[in-house]
């Protein structure tokens, strides 16, 4: 069941999408168009064969067949009809998942500035949301909180795009509690014809890292996986005694913040974004991290000069 959704955000669409930042994207379009074949992720072929470009199979011909598809070098060797059979190219079903939930729209810890990633995961769900839709995939967006949020239905195309614009320059503030695992599980869809998953998060859910990587692993789709983080991010500036306030569950926890700690804390902040980006490997995806103190596009074209990303 969808939650119900907190109050308008403080940056309008304009502000979010402004002109240069739409220029930016078209650079992106292109140097996604430059990636070769062979670097694509989640390249999306129909099960069924037919008159598609890239040759598959052969089958005797049957009365009714295109004899256009005749393989006449068989018929000349074996003396009998055989069809060539090619895979269809088919668009990509995209399904971008939004995290909306209150850790999104804190500051970094110790800093003012920037104030939240919300706007960064915006943006970078409107730059990948570009690409997809002028391929003429279809991208549906599956925003989250505490619970899954009502979706944008799958879009394809220019005009189309400056709806999902629209709807993303709408969307609420960041608020309520994370609901990551639940929101994949929904996606963990047997019946769904298999695509490609954008996760944009910044994947702290209560559930923990191994129950995250766990749900990742349900998703039928190739994964591309975004983590929103903010600088200094995997070493907080923090020393001395300090109290750490949960942004959304309101549970606080005293500590004694020493360099030990602070180690160990990022130690395990680089072995969990190893396992994502295992996980997203693992299912012929790829892994990025999105900071928040810089412009976005530049960053975003790793994916695809790296290969991590279907066009």
């Amino acid at each position: 069941m969808a939650t119900t959704e907190t109050g308008p955000r403080a940056t309008s669409g304009s502000e979010l999408f402004d002109a240069a930042f739409l220029r930016s994207l078209e650079g992106l379009r292109f140097v996604a168009r430059r990636v070769p074949a062979g670097g694509r992720i989640a390249e999306q072929r129909s099960r069924s064969r037919g008159g598609g470009v890239e040759f598959t199979d052969v089958r005797p011909y049957v009365p009714g067949d295109d004899f256009r598809a005749i393989d006449w070098h068989l018929l000349q060797r074996l003396d009998r009809v055989f069809l060539r059979l090619f895979l269809e190219e088919e668009d990509l079903p995209v399904h971008i998942v939004l995290d909306e939930s209150a850790s999104m729209g804190q500051p970094p810890a110790g800093r003012r500035e920037p104030a939240d990633k919300t706007v960064t995961a915006l943006r970078v769900v409107a730059a990948l949301a570009y690409v997809a839709s002028h391929r003429l995939d279809r991208v549906t967006i599956h925003p989250f909180a505490g619970e899954p949020r009502r979706p944008l239905p799958g879009i394809s195309g220019r005009v189309a795009f400056r709806r999902l614009l629209a709807w993303l320059g709408q969307r609420p503030a960041a608020g309520e509690g994370t609901g990551l695992v639940r929101a994949l599980k929904s996606l963990a869809t047997p019946s769904a014809r298999r695509g490609l998953c954008i996760v944009v998060s910044d994947f702290l859910d209560p559930a923990g890292a191994e129950a995250v990587v766990h749900a990742l692993r349900t998703v039928r789709h190739d994964l591309l996986l975004v983590r929103i983080a903010h600088p200094g991010e995997e070493r907080p500036a923090l020393s001395g005694e300090v109290e750490i306030v949960d942004s959304e569950s309101g549970e606080s926890l005293a500590l004694h913040v020493d360099d030990a700690l602070l180690s160990r804390y990022a130690a395990a902040h680089r072995a969990f974004e190893a396992a994502l980006a295992d996980t997203a490997r693992a299912r012929r995806g790829g892994f990025l991290s999105v900071r928040t103190d810089r412009p976005i596009v530049p960053q975003l074209v790793r994916l695809f000069r790296e290969g991590n990303y279907h066009t």
